[in-house]
């Protein structure tokens, strides 16, 4: 039956309470009262086992959407807002400065639709005409929610054709967008949201970082050493390796979380007012490693087709830590998501390893996968 045990909520299966209702009724109404499923009794019996199973189920729901470590969706939010986290929400990508070459005096409407090389929208956010030369320039904003890279020099297509209109080249880098923040990465920073207030510990600061709009990874290296590591941070000194958020964000968090003292080190140089004092402050951003998956599978005679396009999608959708190599044991489990064959062969770059450098991550963007007959 339903209770609640040290261990926490035990509940009973349809099956075991519907036992537990025939026996009841039995022990009233004696061991010859028919309670088949086709009598209204027995009927009566089952619906209310059903009833009885939701309930328990429902309630054993509750109980694991109030443990944070469990809980998904709007419980999730929930359980973080205890600890004055929200989750970050998706926001537009911009571009400041898109360039339209063509006719003189051509006009160009308001909301104008636009694709770049990756298929992603983007639109006008004003009226432009082009001048006597035949150009102008004009803001764009991304058609959906989400962070969409473009970099300057690269050229649009029109969704619709405009005539006069002859080319469409972006001068800027494209910046401020933001996918919304998945259960797992909420989970993440609510879990590092346990060290965010220790200012002197390595984890404190890397719990901070985490916690800025953008950023998706992070890793903080220490050297307390007298002489330079092996990872080539200085004696007493930090390296932040951030992945996303803004320079000027990040540098206001190192230099409130670093305890005095403590040296900094990183190659982008950037600064801080604290105190009215600028506060230089150094940081590395990760280079991203493309990992190619290679597997020969074979096939089992009970199944026809295997679903290789999901196997490739299971990998891509793999995410990896800064300075995480990549095993190819340690991927095999999200192969073995889709049925139907087995691995004769795995490889990650070649090898058994994908090796990663400390200011590295990896990204798995090609799977090669060959079925053997």
């Amino acid at each position: 039956m339903l209770q609640i045990t040290d261990k926490g909520v035990e509940i009973d299966d349809l099956y075991t309470i519907q036992n537990r209702l025939v026996s009841k009724f039995k022990s009233i109404y004696g061991e010859n009262v028919n309670l088949d499923s086709d009598t209204p009794d027995g009927q009566l019996l089952g619906f209310f086992s059903q009833e009885l199973a939701n309930i328990h189920q429902a309630v054993s729901f509750i109980i694991q959407m109030l443990d944070p470590y469990q809980a998904t969706g709007h419980w999730l939010e929930q359980r973080a807002m205890y600890a004055g986290l929200t989750r970050i929400t998706a926001s537009y990508s911009y571009i400041d400065e898109v360039i339209f070459t063509g006719s003189p005096k051509t006009a160009i409407p308001s909301n104008s639709i636009y694709i770049d090389k990756n298929k992603n929208k983007w639109v006008t956010t004003e009226q432009i005409t082009l001048n006597d030369l035949g150009s102008a320039y004009v803001k764009f904003r991304s058609l959906e929610l989400g962070n969409y890279n473009v970099n300057a020099l690269d050229e649009f297509t029109p969704s619709t054709i405009i005539i006069g209109v002859d080319k469409v080249t972006a001068n800027t880098k494209s910046y401020g967008g933001v996918d919304e923040e998945t259960d797992a990465q909420l989970l993440k920073r609510f879990m590092l949201s346990h060290s965010i207030n220790n200012y002197d510990e390595r984890q404190g600061i890397q719990s901070a970082l985490m916690n800025i709009t953008g950023v998706t990874k992070c890793k903080v290296y220490e050297n307390y050493t007298n002489k330079t590591d092996e990872k080539g941070v200085p004696a007493h000194s930090f390296n932040a390796v951030i992945l996303g958020g803004d320079d000027e964000k990040i540098a206001e968090v190192i230099t409130k979380k670093k305890i005095g003292g403590c040296g900094l080190f990183g190659k982008i140089e950037t600064s801080y007012l604290l105190d009215d004092i600028p506060r230089k402050v150094y940081f590395d951003r990760p280079k991203k490693i493309d990992v190619k998956v290679s597997m020969v599978i074979g096939r089992y005679k009970s199944f026809n087709d295997i679903n290789t396009e999901q196997i490739k999608t299971n990998l891509k959708n793999l995410g990896f830590e800064i300075g995480e190599n990549v095993y190819s044991s340690r991927i095999i489990s999200s192969i073995n998501l889709v049925d139907g064959f087995y691995i004769k062969s795995l490889t990650v770059n070649g090898s058994n390893i994908a090796n990663i450098g400390y200011r590295e991550y990896a990204q798995i963007n090609s799977v090669e996968v060959l079925i053997d007959e």
